[in-house]
């Protein structure tokens, strides 16, 4: 009976020596390399690799301290997902640790970023050009793409009716058959970051992330102003064309409730410019024949009272609160000098005509 103890306790107790001995071989050596030193080391999985070959190249990069303890435990941990991409790890970083970042998922990207300015009060076709010369700078230099290459894809009819079921400032009113371009007063202008590659429609979706975040607080000043999100918009594009100020805008939001509120039609030019597809410009004449044109964005048609269909470009944040915080104040009129940026109130039309000739309007 002894023997067989003594011959068990020969075999056994080795063998436990063995494992504890394998245990800590392993756990030495896939501890970090360095405590101190966490430099950013970028790795990058290739497609197809082995986990052996993994490892070699882990301990090519200085990532693991023992290749065969690093060996034997990724073979042992096989519930990791080993994604081929390259990632961001440094030498702080334990074996366990980095099998950890592999299989999050969280990968290094190594795309050149760079800044694109979207600047208030342009309109959809001027900020399509921005994306053309965005694209034909930074992408397949044998591919021209011109503004009307991304307004393609960024107004298709299917494509926005997408965008109407992922946000919810984003209605059927875009689909009016009037409007010319769906997104239209939408596109928060900012400067943006966005990667080389970025196609027009990730560039938009990013756009309408940001008029989410800047709409979404004001939800409950525009229920109680009585419009749609799209009447506020349209009402706000009107309004960044008009003025510059803060003050004026709240003063022209008020002209424009005003008039809508008496029955009169706004009369405003600049939604006759956008009629006519024309910017305004200090060497642009008005034309009066725009104010037959039949386009439901022509206030100065006569028989087109409210506000027009939809917004003449894409306002600002300042604009958008000046078109639910109109000023208490009792103007009908006011002329907007494009040369000097002021602008001028009356509250009735004897007023307004006493501007313009104070200003040498003819």
């Amino acid at each position: 009976m002894n023997k067989k103890i003594i011959i068990c306790s020969c075999i056994i107790v080795p063998l436990v020596l063995f494992f504890i001995a394998g245990v800590l071989f392993v756990k030495l050596g896939t501890r970090a390399v360095d405590k101190k030193n966490d430099d950013p080391v970028i790795f990058e999985i290739k497609a197809g690799q082995s986990r052996n070959d993994i490892v070699k190249d882990l301990k090519k990069a200085d990532l693991v301290r023992n290749q065969v303890a690093a060996t034997l435990y990724i073979n042992l941990h096989r519930g990791y997902n080993l994604q081929a991409a390259k990632y961001e790890l440094n030498r702080t970083m334990s074996l366990k640790e980095i099998l950890k970042k592999f299989d999050s998922g969280d990968k290094y990207d190594d795309r050149v970023a760079v800044k694109l300015k979207f600047v208030p009060g342009k309109r959809l076709v001027d900020y399509a050009q921005t994306i053309a010369d965005f694209m034909n700078d930074y992408q397949d230099p044998m591919v021209e793409v011109t503004k009307e290459d991304v307004i393609s894809q960024i107004d298709d009819k299917e494509y926005v009716k997408t965008l109407i079921d992922k946000y919810w400032f984003l209605t059927d009113e875009v689909l009016d058959s009037e409007i010319y371009y769906a997104l239209e007063g939408y596109l928060q202008p900012e400067t943006y970051e966005f990667f080389t590659d970025a196609t027009p429609r990730q560039i938009v979706e990013k756009m309408l992330d940001t008029t989410d975040k800047r709409l979404t607080p004001l939800k409950d000043d525009i229920k109680n102003s009585g419009y749609t999100v799209h009447q506020i918009l349209s009402a706000a594009a009107v309004i960044e064309k008009e003025a510059n100020s803060d003050e004026d805008r709240t003063k022209v939001a008020q002209v424009i409730y005003k008039r809508i509120e008496k029955g009169m039609n706004l009369g405003m030019d600049v939604t006759a410019y956008y009629a006519a597809k024309v910017e305004q410009t200090i060497d642009n004449p008005y034309m009066y024949a725009w104010n037959f044109l039949p386009s439901k964005y022509n206030t100065r048609n006569a028989n087109n009272l409210g506000l027009p269909v939809g917004p003449i470009c894409n306002p600002s944040l300042s604009s958008i609160k000046a078109a639910l915080n109109p000023s208490d104040t009792d103007y009908l009129y006011f002329y907007a000098d494009i040369k000097t940026g002021k602008v001028y109130f009356a509250e009735d039309y004897n007023g307004f005509i006493q501007i313009q000739k104070n200003l040498g309007v003819k």
